[in-house]
């Protein structure tokens, strides 16, 4: 059913519906621009609704099932909601989306109460991939909401990104733990929305970055 709703998903529809289309569909947990971005992994889910019904029929799946899934009550939040409602609809699977403020929203998924299948969220970004990952996907991590066992391999890939300073080496665990998680569809990534700056022709040295919280320590006012 998890890789049903993967290729349920017009990513770039999404895009466009709901974020004007400012952002970069996304198909794992890392940008296009990352170092540690493996291509291979990124053609896992195409938009093929064919495809996502027939998973959903061999997973015994009754068209129409409602999922209630947790989200945030501002407009921009329903908006995105809304558009994937729609594509969910198309396969045959009904969503409910219960709003409510974003500290409210994650603790009823992620906390005590369990409440609903998924959460609509966003996700900042870590200065190292390692840190997405087993804070997302190890089987004790808090924003892993059921605190289900994830594959023994994924969590020693995950150590083993850690393991070495090398590029290359870090690169190859990267794309063993993308390909585990996105294999396994432990989450259905949706857009990686750019952060947009203006500024005057006289601001000089500014540097942005992945994080989207760039630093000013060397920016000034050229006279």
């Amino acid at each position: 059913v998890r890789q049903a709703l993967n290729f349920a998903i017009d990513r770039e529809a999404f895009v466009k519906a709901s974020l004007a289309g400012l952002a970069e569909p996304a198909t794992m947990n890392l940008p296009k621009s990352h170092w540690a971005y493996d291509k291979s992994v990124a053609e896992l889910y195409p938009y093929d609704p064919a495809k996502a019904r027939q998973l959903l029929a061999d997973a015994g799946f009754k068209p129409g099932t409602v999922l209630e899934i947790g989200g945030y009550p501002d407009q921009d939040s329903v908006q995105r909601q809304e558009v994937l409602t729609e594509q969910f609809r198309q396969v045959g699977v009904g969503i409910k989306f219960v709003n409510a403020p974003v500290a409210e929203a994650s603790a009823a998924f992620f906390g005590t109460e369990k409440r609903g299948v998924g959460l609509l969220a966003a996700w900042t970004g870590r200065p190292d991939p390692s840190q997405t990952y087993s804070l997302m996907f190890t089987k004790d991590a808090y924003y892993n909401g059921g605190r289900a066992p994830v594959p023994p391999e994924l969590e020693a890939a995950i150590k083993e990104s850690r393991a070495s300073e090398d590029i290359e080496a870090r690169r190859k665990a990267f794309a063993t733990v993308q390909r585990l998680v996105m294999e396994n569809a432990f989450v259905a990534p949706l857009a990686f929305q750019f952060e947009l700056v203006a500024m005057n022709k006289k601001v000089q040295g500014y540097k942005p970055n992945l994080l989207g919280k760039p630093k000013y320590d060397d920016v000034w006012l050229e006279s």
